[in-house]
């Protein structure tokens, strides 16, 4: 792009897409961790978290003396497993939505901007940059999907992460590459 190339660019320049590249990898990194253990990363977890209603752990059996126990029951770490680590409710998805949408739609487009100048065609850079764009709004998409049309919905949430990763991985090892590695062929 107007004869701007990652292999040319300054030491500086160079330092600087290194740094916002590897910051942003070890962001996904800390993402993917939080996912991982809030949400979790299977299907089913995905439709626990964000489907419409709360789940429920099985009540206990009556009380002493036949008492009945109210709906209302404490339950362990270890009774979590087969409910959601985390129902997201619908003001915390509005929330989730908002910040995800704004921060990772920059975090694309930065990405975007030093691969611009990258030595790919412009198909296939075409291509590569539309990824993380589109698994961001498949990730957000999803998680609404699933809530508001159908639990089955939830591999959308694990397919969008997947694809903003994919994209963020191909832009940032092409970039890398290009940055320190890549020997200019003279005209």
């Amino acid at each position: 792009m107007l004869g701007i190339r990652l292999s040319r660019l300054p030491m500086s320049a160079k330092i600087f897409c290194t740094l916002y590249l590897l910051g942003i990898g070890c962001g996904a990194i800390a993402a993917f961790t939080q996912a991982a253990t809030a949400i979790g990363l299977s299907p089913s977890d995905v439709q626990s978290s964000f489907g419409r209603e709360m789940p429920m752990t099985a009540l206990a059996p009556g009380g002493a003396h036949g008492q009945h126990q109210s709906a209302e029951k404490e339950i362990g770490v270890s009774d979590i497993s087969s409910a959601a680590k985390v129902w997201v409710r619908t003001p915390l998805l509005i929330q989730t939505s908002h910040t995800h949408l704004f921060g990772q739609t920059l975090i694309a487009g930065l990405l975007g901007l030093i691969f611009l100048f990258s030595s790919l065609g412009e198909r296939l850079k075409s291509v590569i940059l539309a990824i993380p764009f589109v698994g961001t709004l498949v990730d957000i998409g999803g998680m609404w999907l699933t809530r508001f049309a159908s639990p089955s919905l939830a591999v959308l949430v694990i397919a969008g992460g997947s694809l903003f990763a994919l994209g963020y991985t191909l832009i940032a090892l092409i970039a890398l590459y290009e940055l320190w590695f890549k020997k200019e062929i003279p005209a």
